[in-house]
Order: structure tokens, then C-alpha cells, then sequence
């Protein structure tokens, strides 16, 4: 809805719009026509299951694949007969793609087309690469190398090959030759890399077997020259006689370094400058002293005469209460010194004893520590020959273990050698032969005719929306130029307090309601853009029939009366006429009567229930009203003739019909001529 300025002699002048209301982008709003096309869009879901289905049949008969697979698992580097190892994680991973890419190499596609099994066994496969009688290997391989499918199936050790065509026992017989072909390949590799393997580990044996030799000569020729056996008896003896040395000698040091730290601890309490801190032990022990309790008994019995004063009514001026406190406080004094003194008296003694302790300990510690050193000194004597003999009896006790561990790595690796899991592949699963095709599949077939159908109609139904130019809301109106939005009516279902056969008359039946605050809010800006341009009436019509145009023009004249002004109603809309039935007066006589020159406007318009409110009803409706307004009547406007009306409110025909039909182009250039307003 806008009001704009019109001049007889030249066109709408072009309004001024700030830089922030120009021309918005068209929107669309997905809820609204979601339920606009909810059957479409039904119909295309439809259509796509039917698309679907009869893809389905048809590619079903026409052109279905086969597919066979076989599944290999990759088994980590077995170096034992058990069935439990280890694996690298990393190393696996390569090893299986290393076989992925070798299970379509060039060596195992070239066994498969050169096999004399192929022609008999791929049937009609084979038959497709024939030219001439002849069996066309190298076009044979380059399809197989485009499609045969391998590939590692992700988080698992499982290597998948497949292959896919036509006939499913052709193909299954084709992927079964290219299993055998890897197979035997690997087989062989397997072979090659063991040879070395077992080569080395009995070279090995034999140069461990004669250090052995070697090893044991010396040995003997060490025992016979050092008499070693009644060494061993003396080195335990002085070694157990050391170790309990040793131990009471860490007893002193741990009780040394305690007593130490605790006289640090005295001394640094005696140098500091408050004095020491005493313990509550200590304190306690002072506390219990009979001469710090007599003096508490004295400090006790003063109080209680002093308490025997107060009770008398001695205040605290009385010269007995003041010699008494003078008591107390130098009983006090008495107190703190002589447990000062105390205090004092017994930290030093704990002090001395400290001193005493460490000295002792300190003798102790000396003693002791020579008494280890003799007994070390023959024990490293001891130990020189027994060394010699202990390293030796390790040399050939690793000879002796690595020994043995490459024999059983021998053994080992032949008896793995004989195992199927020995080449880290085996089959987990043998081709079979495909009893349905995987293509085509009806489960993907209709989901994509459903996605087809919903994208193309959803794409058409999106942009016949966007590319679509009515006016749906304020937004759509701002791109119209030289309007602006002046307010928004609500519908009449947001408006519970105004009922929907009263909407017509809602200012008035409603005057809280939604709709009548909306009312409200459209009156003040339209009347003073009225009143500026100097315009007496407006006009009030609509895009399309039911668009509400007679409820606006109703209720706007309503709320111009009820802000003081005199407002008359004009029913411009010959077609359809309704502001007589939304008022509840007669049709007649009207607009038709007056412009026709039977009747008058003071005698034609009809005073409302609203004060300031009148209704000029559209007329007779046996007049014939086309003609009525070819008449001259029209050139003298309502208000010419009646300076009390105003403002007025004119509601005319849909706009769609207007702008088509010949008899109404002439009212619509004298009213712009007379300046009036459009809404």
C-alpha cells in the first residue's frame, strides 16, 4: 500500500528513496510454497518410483552385470608355528597394497590370457575378443586391466577382487584363473625369499659351534691355573661380613644426618631475632613445673580477691583494688620470666645433647668406614679371578642361547615353509557364481528416479517462484518504485478478539483488536501525507478480487472519524459492490443514482453508526451503471459538492480489470487530475 502525489499536466514524480530502500532482491519463501506445490511434489515422488520401477525392468532385461568377487587375507610376517604373532601396523598396511597393485599386474594378466584354459572356460567372454579365429590376448588383457576391481576394504587386513560382466558363470570362471595366476606367482616369490634366509642361518650355526670350542678351553685352563674353588668359599665369607658393615654403617649416617639437621634446626632458632620457638612439648613440660604452678596458684588467688572487691562494690579507683592489680600484674611478670628462664634452660639441654650425639656418631661412623675399606680391598682381589671366569661362563652361555635360536629359526622356517599362511595371503573366500545381477538394483534405481524427478520438479517449481513478479509481501512492494510500505494488516485468523464476519466494521466492533492497532498505525502517516499534498480524497483498490480492498477502505475511513475528522465512504466498485452490505444499509440510492443525475449527494449518502462516518453506497442496481459514468456528472467530484465530507475514501474495481476496460480510463484521468491519492 503507498500514497503518491499526482499532477493534472505531467506524470507521478518520482519519489525520493534513501539509499537504503532500494530495490530488495525477489525472496522466496520455502514454507509457503512448500504447501503451495505439496501436490506437485507428491506427483514427482510418484513419477520418480514409476521412473525407477520401469528403469529397472527394462536395464533388468537388457543389460544386467554380473558380479563375482573372491576376498584374500593378508596375515602379518609368520616367523613361528604359532598362531598367535605380532604386526606392524604400518608394514601390513604396505604389504597388502603392495599386493593389490600386483594382483592386476602385468605379469599375472599375461598368465591368465596365455593359460590354454581361458578360451574353454570364459564362454562367451572369450568369444567377444575373437577376430578372425584368433584370440586376441593383448585386447583381452587391457579389459581385464580396466575391470578388474581390487582393493583393500578399509580397516580391515581383507583385500577384495572382483570382476563384473554379462554372464555370471563366465566371469567366474575368468576371476578364478586370475586368482590361480597370483597365487602361483606368489607362491614363487615366497620360495626366493627364504632361500637366503636359510643359507646365512647355517653359515651362522657353524662359526657359533667353533667359538663354543674356544670358549670352554679357556675355562678349564683358568680353574686348573687359579685353583678358583677354594677362592669361592673366602670371597663369601669377607663378602658377608661386608654387607653387614655396610648396613650399620648406613644406620649411623641416616641417625647422624637426623641429629644434624634437628641442631640446624635449634641453632637457627637460637640466632634468630625474636628467640627460639618453642615446641608444645616443651612448653608443656615448663608448664608443669612447680614453680611456674605456684606462681598460677598466686595469679589465681589475687584474682579471686580482686573478684571479692568487685562483688563488695569496689570500683576500680579503691585503693585495695589498686594495689590488688598491681599485684596481679607483677605476679604476671614473675610468671613470663621464670618460664622464659625455664624454657630456655631446657632448650639448651636439648641443644648439648645434640652435640653429644653427633660426636659419638661421628667416631662411630669413622670406625666402621675403615673396617670397609680393608674388606673391600681383599675382595677386589677375590673378585678379578672370578670375574675372568664369570665372563666366560656368559660367552658361552650366549653362544650356547644363540646357538640354539638359530637352529630353531632353521627349523622354524622350514616347517613354516610347508604352511599355507606361510606366503601372508590366503584365500578367505572362493569366486562363486553370481545367482542375481548387482545391476540393475531396484533399491538405488527408485531413490534416483525419486531424486531425479524431485530435483527437476523442486529446480522448475524454484524458479518459476523467483522469476514470478506479484506482490506477496512488503518486501515485493519496496521493489516497486515510487511506493512505500505504509503498514501491515494482518489476517483476519491473527486477530482472535475481532470476529471474521465483523471485519468489515473491525475498527468499530474490535477497537483492541490486532487488525484495529494496524488500522491505527496506517491512519497518522497517510492523513498528514494527505494533508501536506493537499489531498481530499483516496482511492482504494485492489490487485485481484477478494483481496480485502472494501475491508481496508471500511475500516480506514473508520479510523480517520474516530481521530475527529468527517469521513465519507465512496462505493466506486460497480461490479461488485459490498460497503452496503458491510454497513447494513440499502444500495440505493448510490453513486450510479447521483452521477446520473436522479438524486443528490446529500440525499445519497448515508450516515453510519460511527460518528463522522457516512457511506455513499454504488447505486441502483437496475441503474446501468457503465453508462452512467460516461456521463458529465463525473467531472464535479463528491467533494465540490459537499465541503463538510472530507476525507473521502473511494473503492473501485480490482486493478487487473481497470487497466483493461475503456470505461473506466476516464474516471481513473479525472481523478488523478483532481491531485486525489491511490492506495
Amino acid at each position: 500500500m503507498t500514497t503518491a502525489p499526482i499532477k493534472p499536466t505531467a506524470p507521478f514524480p518520482a519519489r525520493t528513496q534513501s539509499a537504503a530502500s532500494g530495490p530488495a532482491a525477489p525472496s522466496v519463501d520455502i514454507g509457503k510454497m512448500f504447501k503451495k506445490y505439496l501436490w506437485v511434489l507428491i506427483a514427482a515422488l510418484i513419477l520418480g518410483v514409476l521412473l525407477g520401477i520401469g528403469s529397472f525392468v527394462v536395464l533388468r532385461q537388457v543389460y544386467p552385470i554380473f558380479r563375482t568377487q573372491v576376498f584374500f587375507q593378508v596375515l602379518p610376517p609368520q616367523t613361528s608355528l604359532d598362531l598367535e604373532y605380532g604386526k606392524d601396523e604400518d608394514e601390513q598396511e604396505r604389504f597388502a597394497l603392495t599386493q593389490v597393485t600386483q594382483m592386476k599386474s602385468d605379469d599375472v594378466i599375461q598368465r591368465v590370457v596365455s593359460d590354454p584354459r581361458l578360451q574353454p572356460l570364459g564362454g562367451e567372454w572369450t568369444k567377444k575378443f575373437m577376430s578372425g579365429g584368433t584370440f586376441q590376448a593383448a585386447d583381452a588383457a587391457e579389459w581385464l586391466q580396466d575391470n578388474l576391481k581390487v582393493r583393500l576394504l578399509p580397516n580391515t587386513d581383507i583385500i577384495e577382487m572382483s570382476l563384473g560382466w554379462t554372464r555370471g558363470n563366465d566371469v567366474m570362471n575368468v576371476i578364478g584363473l586370475v586368482k590361480e595366476s597370483y597365487m602361483l606367482r606368489l607362491d614363487q616369490q615366497a620360495r626366493d625369499q627364504t632361500a637366503p634366509q636359510r643359507e646365512a642361518l647355517e653359515k651362522q650355526i657353524t662359526t657359533y659351534q667353533e667359538r663354543l670350542a674356544d670358549k670352554q678351553r679357556l675355562r678349564e685352563q683358568i680353574l686348573r691355573d687359579d685353583k678358583v674353588d677354594s677362592l669361592e668359599q673366602r670371597w663369601a665369607a669377607e663378602n658377608l661380613e661386608l654387607q653387614g658393615i655396610i648396613s650399620t654403617l648406613h644406620q649411623v649416617r641416616i641417625s647422624t644426618e637426623g641429629a644434624v639437621t634437628q641442631l640446624a634446626r635449634y641453632e637457627q632458632e637460637l640466632n634468630a631475632q625474636g628467640g627460639p620457638t618453642y615446641s608444645d612439648e616443651l612448653i608443656n613440660a615448663v608448664e608443669s613445673e612447680p614453680l611456674v604452678q605456684s606462681i598460677h596458684q598466686t595469679i589465681a588467688s589475687l584474682d579471686a580477691q580482686k573478684a571479692a572487691m568487685q562483688r563488695r562494690g569496689l570500683g576500680p579507683d579503691h585503693r585495695s583494688m589498686v594495689t590488688t592489680d598491681s599485684l596481679i600484674e607483677s605476679w604476671r611478670t614473675k610468671l613470663d620470666q621464670e618460664r622464659e628462664r625455664l624454657l630456655r634452660k631446657r632448650f639448651d639441654a636439648i641443644v648439648d645433647g645434640l652435640r653429644s650425639t653427633i660426636a659419638t656418631l661421628s667416631a662411630q661412623e669413622a670406625e666402621m668406614s675403615a673396617a670397609q675399606e680393608r674388606l673391600v680391598t681383599r675382595l677386589v682381589d677375590l673378585s678379578r679371578t672370578m670375574t675372568k671366569v664369570d665372563d666366560i661362563d656368559r660367552q658361552i652361555e650366549g653362544i650356547l642361547k644363540t646357538t640354539a635360536d638359530m637352529e630353531s629359526q632353521l627349523q622354524t622356517l622350514t616347517s613354516v615353509m610347508r604352511l599355507a599362511t606361510s606366503k601372508r595371503v590366503i584365500v578367505l573366500q572362493n569366486e562363486r557364481n553370481p545367482d542375481k545381477p548387482i545391476f540393475p538394483n531396484l533399491l538405488y534405481m527408485v531413490p534416483a528416479g525419486v531424486v531425479l524427478c524431485l530435483g527437476l520438479t523442486t529446480g522448475i517449481v524454484f524458479l518459476r517462484e523467483l522469476l514470478d513478479q506479484r506482490v506477496k509481501g512488503p518486501a515485493d512492494v519496496a521493489m516497486i518504485p515510487r511506493t512505500r510500505v505504509l503498514g501491515l494488516i494482518p489476517d483476519a485468523s491473527e486477530d482472535s478478539a475481532t470476529p471474521k464476519d465483523q471485519m468489515h466494521r473491525a475498527f468499530s466492533a474490535a477497537p483492541r483488536g490486532v487488525v484495529s492497532e494496524s488500522f491505527r498505525q496506517i491512519r497518522s502517516p497517510l492523513l498528514k501525507q494527505m494533508d501536506l499534498a493537499g489531498h481530499k480524497s483516496l482511492m482504494v483498490m485492489s490487485g485481484m478480487p477478494g483481496s480485502g480492498a472494501s475491508t481496508v477502505a471500511a475500516n480506514l475511513a473508520a479510523a480517520a472519524a474516530a481521530a475527529g475528522r468527517r469521513a465519507l465512504i465512496v462505493d466506486a466498485n460497480f461490479r461488485r459492490p459490498t460497503q452496503h452490505t458491510g454497513f447494513g444499509v440499502a444500495d440505493a440510492p448510490g453513486l450510479s443514482d447521483v452521477l446520473a443525475g436522479k438524486s443528490s449527494l446529500q440525499d445519497a449518502a448515508v450516515a453510519t453508526q460511527t460518528d463522522g462516518l457516512s457511506l455513499l453506497p454504488a447505486g441502483s442496481s437496475a441503474q446501468p451503471r457503465r453508462r452512467a459514468t460516461r456521463r458529465p456528472a463525473l467531472r464535479r467530484p463528491p467533494h465540490r459538492r459537499d465541503r463538510r465530507l472530507r476525507p473521502r475514501y473511494h473503492r473501485c474495481p480490482p486493478g487487473h480489470r481497470l487497466r483493461r476496460r475503456r470505461q473506466h480510463r476516464q474516471p481513473v484521468r479525472r481523478l488523478h487530475a483532481r491531485r486525489q491519492g491511490v492506495l
